[in-house]
Order: C-alpha cells, then sequence, then structure tokens
C-alpha cells in the first residue's frame, strides 16, 4: 500500500540556531520560577498577614460597637480571631488563613451593619409609653421610636406604662406588655426556620403568619407554628407560662415536652424544671354592640352600652375600657371582672378615642383570650354629616417601609376618617395618623391604594408603586 508523503529540507544552520534557543528558553524559565518562588508568600506568611488584617477590622469593629455580648457577630469575630491565632502556634498555617477571613466576615457585618441604612431583622411598628432599645454590645439605653430597625443581639425594655409592637421580616408579629425585656435574635440560615426572640422578664403576645417562631426564656422554649396566635409570660426565676389560643405549640425545659394546641395552657417551673398538666381554657366572648369606630356625642351624656355573646362555660365576665390600644395599665379606665350577664352600661365623661374588649371567667377561675378589640369615640360635637360637606380629607402617606415582601405603611388623615390599604382597614388613632402593614404575595411591582373616607362620605386616594424581589 502505498503513501504520500511531504518532504521538507531544513539546513542544518536553522536546526543549531533552534537548539540554542530551545537551551535559552528553558533556562529563562527555570529563573522566572525560582523569582517566582521567592517573591511568592509563604503559607505562614499570608496566614500571618491575614491575622493582622482581621485584627485591625476586630479593633475597628469594637470602636464602633462597644463590648461583645456573647453569641453576637462581635464576639464570634474575637473568637475566631484567637482560634486563628492558636493554630498558627501550632503551624496549622493554611486553617489560621481561613479563621483569620472568617473572623474578618463577622467584624465586616457589624461595621456594615452600623453604617448601612438596613430594615434589620425587624421594626417597631407601635410605640406606646416608656420602651427603650439598647443595641448589641452597648451598655446605654436609648428611647425606641416607631420603624426604628432592630437587629440581632438587640434588648427592648419596656417600662410600667410601656407596651410595643415588633414585626420581623417573616411576617411575625410581637406586642410587649409592660414591664418586660426582650431580646431580638436572628433567626438561623435554615429555610423556613423563622424569627428568634429571648424573654427574660415579663410578657409578649406572639402572632405567627407563614412561617413558625421560637421564644425562648430561662425556664422552656415555645416552638409556635405557623399562623397561630400564643402568649409567653415570665415570672424571672420562678416559672414560664405558655398559652395557645390559635395553631400549635410545643413547650420543652429539657426534661418534658408537651404539645399545646388551641385554647391550652402549661406552666415550666424555674426550680424543678417541670411542666405542669396542661389546662383548657374557655371560648372568648364577641363584641357585640357598639359597632366598631361608634361615634358618641358627650352633650347626651356619655353613656355607652356593650353588649357581648354569652360562653357556655362562664360564670362571669371582665370588661377593659382603655385609652391605649395595647391596654397599658395607667390608660386602662374601666377594669371589671364581676360582670354576670351579656351588657354592661358605662358612663364616659372625657373627649378621645376609647377601646374595649372582653374576656370570659369560668367557675375555676381560668380566663379566657381576650375578645378582638373595638373602638369607640367621644365627642363634644359630633362629626357632622351630609351633603354639605364636601371637602376631601386630608391624606399624607410616608414612604413604605419595606421589609422583604411586607410594607409597614404609616400617615395621618382628618379626625374621625376611615382609612384602607388596597380595601383592608387600617389602623386609625384619635389624631388620624394610621399604621397598616400590607403583604405582596408575587414578586415584580405592586400597586398600594391608600383611600381615607370621612363621615360624609368624601374620599381622598394615594397611590404608590412598590417592588418585591424574593431570592
Amino acid at each position: 500500500m502505498g503513501a504520500d508523503l511531504d518532504w521538507f529540507i531544513i539546513p542544518i544552520r536553522k536546526i543549531a540556531a533552534w537548539g540554542l534557543v530551545g537551551v535559552v528558553v528553558a533556562a529563562a524559565s527555570v529563573l522566572g520560577y525560582r523569582e517566582y518562588v521567592k517573591t511568592r508568600p509563604s503559607a505562614e506568611e499570608r496566614a500571618r498577614t491575614e491575622i493582622e488584617s482581621a485584627a485591625a477590622l476586630l479593633s475597628r469593629a469594637t470602636r464602633e460597637a462597644g463590648t461583645a455580648r456573647p453569641g453576637s457577630n462581635l464576639a464570634r469575630a474575637a473568637d475566631l480571631l484567637q482560634e486563628a491565632r492558636n493554630v498558627m502556634g501550632d503551624q496549622r498555617f493554611e486553617e489560621a488563613f481561613r479563621l483569620a477571613v472568617e473572623s474578618e466576615s463577622y467584624s465586616r457585618r457589624v461595621i456594615g451593619r452600623l453604617q448601612a441604612d438596613e430594615n434589620g431583622d425587624a421594626s417597631f411598628i407601635f410605640v406606646e409609653g416608656d420602651v427603650t432599645l439598647q443595641r448589641a454590645g452597648r451598655s446605654n439605653f436609648e428611647t425606641a421610636r416607631q420603624r426604628l430597625p432592630l437587629f440581632d443581639g438587640d434588648f427592648i425594655k419596656t417600662g410600667h406604662t410601656g407596651s410595643a409592637e415588633i414585626m420581623f421580616t417573616d411576617g411575625t408579629l410581637f406586642t410587649i406588655r409592660p414591664g418586660s425585656l426582650f431580646e431580638v435574635r436572628r433567626p438561623s440560615a435554615a429555610e423556613g426556620s423563622g424569627s428568634e426572640v429571648k424573654i427574660v422578664s415579663g410578657a409578649v403576645n406572639v402572632y405567627t403568619s407563614t412561617s413558625p417562631s421560637t421564644v425562648a426564656t430561662d425556664d422552656a422554649t415555645a416552638a409556635i407554628e405557623r399562623n397561630s396566635r400564643v402568649s409567653v409570660d415570665v415570672a424571672q426565676g420562678e416559672k414560664t407560662e405558655v398559652t395557645t389560643y390559635r395553631g400549635k405549640t410545643t413547650v420543652s425545659t429539657g426534661l418534658n415536652t408537651v404539645t399545646l394546641e388551641g385554647r391550652q395552657r402549661v406552666v415550666a417551673s424555674a426550680r424543678t424544671g417541670a411542666l405542669s398538666t396542661r389546662v383548657s381554657l374557655p371560648e372568648s366572648p364577641l363584641p357585640i354592640l357598639p359597632a366598631d369606630n361608634r361615634t358618641f356625642d358627650l352633650a347626651s351624656g356619655g353613656d355607652v352600652d356593650l353588649k357581648w355573646s354569652r360562653v357556655p362555660d362562664a360564670a362571669r365576665y371582665r370588661i377593659q375600657i382603655s385609652r391605649s390600644r395595647l391596654f397599658v395599665p395607667d390608660a386602662n379606665e374601666v377594669d371589671l371582672d364581676d360582670r354576670t350577664g351579656l351588657s354592661s352600661r358605662i358612663k364616659v365623661s372625657r373627649e378621645g378615642s376609647y377601646f374595649w374588649r372582653i374576656a370570659a371567667i369560668d367557675r375555676a377561675g381560668v380566663s379566657s383570650d381576650w375578645s378582638s378589640v373595638r373602638r369607640f369615640r367621644m365627642l363634644e360635637e359630633p362629626v357632622r354629616t351630609g351633603t354639605g360637606d364636601t371637602i376631601p380629607p386630608e391624606l399624607s402617606v410616608l414612604p413604605p417601609q419595606q421589609m422583604g415582601n411586607l410594607f409597614l405603611i404609616f400617615g395621618k388623615t382628618e379626625r374621625g376618617a376611615v382609612v384602607t390599604v388596597n380595601a383592608d382597614p387600617a389602623d386609625v388613632a384619635t389624631d388620624g395618623s394610621f399604621k397598616k402593614t400590607v403583604t405582596i404575595e408575587r414578586d415584580g411591582y405592586a400597586m398600594l391604594v391608600i383611600k381615607a373616607v370621612d363621615a360624609s362620605g368624601n374620599e381622598t386616594i394615594r397611590r404608590m408603586r412598590v417592588f418585591v424581589e424574593t431570592l
């Protein structure tokens, strides 16, 4: 079988020249590699440089954030830096380098959180009375304000006249009652882990939405499932009382575990770690009269007739009327727990907005959850209605505060007006200020329609375009 071959004639002088070029290239490669090895940092040098950088960054974070609280990002950065130094001494240079880089990451979180305009892990949506905030790593308390963001390690303290509502980015709402000390904790990275808090003392009401929530105390841990309403009450050093009004909660002390469903309560002992037997609660009454947001004329006497539904196991009923939507003790005008009928006439002598609620108490003295809250207004001069008033109400709305797919809406309208956001009623105070939480269920642009309607039917509408992008 034949083959086609191409022949090339190369002069011997060219072969010699190429050989010389090859020798030169090889020599240059060897010299270049030796120079690279000389100039390249060793593993030890890299680790030492990174540790110095981590130490400088930690020092800066400490100056800005203050003392490191155990478990905070600042404390983690310090622990990782010390660990890097320890393994450096054992000549485990690559591990020392990795730990130093991780320490820098935590320090940057501290610095970035303090410098950036973030929404935080949660936010104050309502503050009333004596409420203060201690930032993570700091020793002083500052006055809490509505819309203020909250972060992992922050403490909230409410005085005897104070109460607050905070909302986490997952939609869980916490109402912190008077005389409480409450710590915000960042949830773990696990998907669906939900919000986390610690109650040192006092009491909170928890309203979960589409995510679960964990409430820890010194005595017990309450794992609250989605779409639940739970109360956690802590008498420090004595007991933790957990009540599930709706949904399901698993309470654990380390020694015992119990699951509570709707209208059940259990008490964890601080001394023994034992859980009590479950106690069942009576049903809650339903307010019937007056209609919500009813306006009364003080000039006609100031009498208000309250009516509610019957609860089968109730021996008596407890009524509270307050000037505070959160029923702060000093703002309560009426607190009666001896009503045996299904109605009561109350005389109100001062102008303003009032809130009322009712609970049932059975023969064993066990109280139900409070009913839903209703509001009525007492005015010196009733709001004028009819065709004579044709002026639309004033309506101002602040830029929405976004927390993921949640939007907190704050604004103000005229007294007596009703406000809705996307046709859902907002909470309007006596002076016309209002707030509303809105959840947008899908990504992309959405429209918020805020409408105020006065007693004569005049309305003012504001529209706001918002954008949602979930990861």
